[in-house]
């Protein structure tokens, strides 16, 4: 009959304790000191007016008898290049309480219209048109009712920023003819999107 070897109480234990000792004289394997987490993220393009309620017209005089420049100013907030169009529905003030009437009298005017974009790049001036050149199918540069079409920014943004529409008149002592008595309207229409 054979007879086992009879460890002390501790035996076992210190064999592990041994094992650690010899484990940790192994040799060290290089860790990294760093981590590299990338993080991204998409900002989708927004382009738009940021009120809806035109700021008063600024310089306005009811009065087409005499010459008139005045503006009317409009924030936007576009983080991304963006163009703002014009689009005049008839061309002309309109005589809207009288029509022509073989008197002489004139029952419309042209008027005239430049934009001005406040982006963060500077200030972006369109040339001026006539209104008869703001319709649809009119050749003014920045005449359009399609969102991001007309008068760009270049490489600028608009947050904040915004959009002046200045409209002028002359004199009408220095056209033909005198105009009728009434109320003159007409609808311009300014549209603003990411640049197409």
């Amino acid at each position: 009959m054979r007879r086992r070897a009879r460890h002390p109480a501790g035996g076992a234990a210190l064999g592990l304790a041994i094992l650690a000792v010899l484990g940790s004289a192994a040799p060290v394997v290089a860790q990294d000191a760093g981590v590299d987490i990338t993080v991204s993220a998409v900002i989708p393009g927004r382009c738009g007016f940021s009120r809806v309620a035109p700021t008063p017209l600024r310089g306005a005089t009811p009065d087409l008898e005499t010459a008139q420049t005045f503006s009317v100013s409009l924030p936007l907030d576009c983080n991304t290049p963006f163009a703002v169009g014009v689009r005049g529905e008839k061309g002309r003030l309109v005589n809207t309480t009288g029509a022509p009437d073989g008197s002489g009298y004139a029952f419309d005017k042209t008027y005239g219209v430049r934009l001005t974009l406040e982006t963060s790049e500077g200030d972006v001036r369109s040339g001026r048109c006539l209104s008869d050149q703001i319709v649809a199918g009119g050749n003014c540069d920045f005449a359009s009712d399609q969102p991001g079409r007309g008068l760009g920014s270049g490489s600028g943004i608009a947050a904040p920023g915004g959009v002046t529409l200045t409209i002028d008149w002359p004199d009408q002592s220095t056209l033909n003819q005198r105009l009728a008595a009434g109320d003159y309207s007409d609808t311009i229409t300014l549209v603003v999107g990411a640049r197409a």
